[in-house]
Parts: C-alpha cells; structure tokens; sequence
C-alpha cells in the first residue's frame, strides 16, 4: 500500500466511524446507502448481480471503488481486477459478479449503491457504453468529489432530502464527466479540435466537406470519422455545423449585417440554407436569436 493510498484508506474510515462505528451501511434519508470495508475471506465477500433480490422494474446503482488490495469483478467471460485506483459501476440485477480472488489477502473500498429512478436510468446508460471497471486515480476531481460526499453523508450534513438529491445528481455529473475524457483523452481531443476549429475559421467564406478535413490529417474519409469520434465524442459533419452555427451567432450578435451576407461568410449555400439549419439546432429562427439579443 502506498503513503497515498493509507491517506485515503485513513480518511474514508474516519468518516464512516463517525457515523456508527464499523458497519457496513448507512442510509441518511432513504435513496443512499453507503460503507467502507476491508475484506480478507475470499469465501465470505461474494456478490452474484442476479442473486440479490433486486427487482428489475426498480433497479439499482452500484459503485464500489478500491482504496488498498484488489478484487475482481467479472462479467461473461470477462475478467478486470479492481485494484488500486480503479473502481467499477453496476447495475443490479444484472449478469456481472464481484468478489474477493483466493490469491488475494485484502481488498479494501468505498461504496456507494442508490436507487433514485433518474439517476439510475443515467447510470445505467453509462455502465452500458463504457467499461465496467475503470481507473480513478486519487488526484481526479471524481475522487474528490466522493470523498466530500462520503464525508457530507457520514455527518449528516445534508439539510433535507432536496440537499442529499443534489449531492447525488452533482456526483452523477463527475462520474460521466469522468468516464467522458477516459473514453476521450483531453489532451488529444482537444488538439485534434484546435485543428478543425482553426481551419474552419480560416475558411467561413466557402463550403466544403469532412473530406477535405479527413486529407488535412492525411486521413482517408471513414478513418478520420472514426478517430474523430473516438477522441472527441462527435460527428466531424456535426462538429463543423457547430463552428459554423457558432460564428453565425457572433455575426447576428455583433453586426448589422443581413442573412444573405452572414450565410455567404460562413459557408451556407444561401440565407434560406442558414435559417433551416439555425432553426434546427438552437431551434428558433436567426432574426428572433437577434431581436433577442438586442
């Protein structure tokens, strides 16, 4: 165990025993319950998803993150250990189980497991387009944050149940955030779209395709869609209609020029062009945006 890891292990205990002592649950008001625990018998610490008298009209969240040892959480024939900084999301019932590996002397976690309906549905959605097991290094914001909210829950420092949803709904909001730049490295999604950005800029004034991006990262067309996407969580057509919405708006904004010329300069074929695919994104038309504004 690193000096990091005992620090973090030490704090998550300390804010659980100020609530009662070494059990294993807690409920402030009814949506959350939550534990930190040390597990060392691999025959005693077992959890199967469909075993647990879940009922699937009422599912719930499971997210259970290491803070010294490793467990392991399968799923099919898939196998991820759950080590060091690593957690797992679960939904519950479902085909997965987690339990403490026969070669493994302790593993040592938080958890927090809720069944409020719309965060469950979100999280649900999550669990099923990212891996099930995922790393949280303690430096990350999301780490942070379940701390803070560990803590807020163990005191009970929640004013009333509104107080306690929006700690929930805060945290859902890290965890996707989180599971987003895992998926979407920042450091690469935000180059490849400086890129795009820059040279849609320098080119308002015509029209042209995802082809002709694709060649300036000397990409075939379907190659460059897909890296793209990977990276950035975006369409490249879809990315391009945004930069281009986007300068439509500052042009409404801050000039008095009319929709004819405003199309000309960012690469719609004509104001009539510009209006259809302005009224379809921010859904209101360009001379209302500018009544607006004004």
């Amino acid at each position: 165990m690193t000096p990091n890891s005992a620090s973090r292990l030490a704090e998550f205990r300390q804010a659980f025993r100020a609530w009662r002592g070494d059990a294993f649950s807690h409920r402030p008001f009814g949506e959350i319950y939550l534990g930190c625990e040390t597990r060392t018998d691999p025959a005693a610490y077992r959890w199967d998803g469909m075993q647990r008298g879940e009922d699937p009209r009422h599912p719930r969240i499971v997210f259970q993150a290491t803070l010294a040892g490793a467990g392991c959480f399968q799923r099919g024939p898939q196998r991820w250990a759950v080590g060091h900084e690593t957690a797992f999301i679960a939904v519950l019932p479902s085909r997965h189980i987690y339990y403490l590996p026969p070669d493994t002397a302790e593993w040592s976690f938080f958890w927090f497991t809720f069944t409020h309906p719309y965060v469950v549905r979100r999280v649900a959605q999550l669990a099923a387009s990212h891996p099930p097991v995922f790393s949280l290094p303690a430096e990350s914001s999301l780490a942070a944050q379940c701390l803070a909210f560990f803590e807020r829950s163990c005191h009970s420092r929640f004013e009333d149940p509104f107080a306690e949803e929006g700690a929930l709904l805060d945290w859902m909001l890290g965890l996707e955030r989180h599971l987003h730049d895992l998926a979407h490295p920042r450091d690469l999604r935000e180059a490849m779209l400086h890129k795009v950005r820059q040279y849609a800029q320098d080119n308002f004034a015509r029209s042209y395709g995802v082809e002709e991006i694709a060649r300036l990262f000397g990409m075939s067309r379907s190659h460059f869609s897909h890296r793209f996407r990977t990276a950035t969580g975006l369409a490249p057509g879809a990315c391009l209609l945004e930069i281009r919405l986007a300068e439509v708006r500052r042009r409404l904004r801050e000039t008095a020029a009319p929709l004819k010329d405003i199309a000309a300069g960012t690469g719609f074929a004509d104001a009539n062009h510009l209006c259809k695919a302005f009224r379809r994104h921010y859904h209101q038309s360009p001379g209302a945006y500018r009544r607006q504004i004004r």
